[in-house]
């Protein structure tokens, strides 16, 4: 299956990077393996997330940094839509 980032979810995974990067360019780079890996594991699971409010978003947790991706499945694409930690609000379904 293929993998596709919004523009959203691209500008959030790489404020995380950059707001870790500041201080600790290795954890930035740990933190970043842990996103990507967790979306490759979609693109082969695509139904291994919890569902949201919305039927059609799911959410994967990428650990250990239990970051939130937000994702959705059209025909044979994971749609990656928001990628945020979890101590920020979530985004409403409409976001999602």
């Amino acid at each position: 299956m293929r993998t596709r980032y919004t523009a959203t979810a691209r500008a959030e995974a790489d404020q995380i990077f950059d707001h870790i990067a500041r201080d600790n360019p290795g954890a930035a780079a740990a933190v970043a393996a842990a996103i990507k890996d967790a979306i490759a594991r979609l693109a082969v699971f695509p139904r291994i997330g919890t569902a949201t409010n919305d039927p059609k978003v799911f959410i994967k947790i990428a650990r250990p940094y239990h970051y939130l991706i937000f994702f959705s499945v059209e025909r044979e694409t994971v749609v990656v839509r928001r990628v945020r930690h979890p101590a920020r609000q979530r985004p409403s379904s409409r976001q999602a």
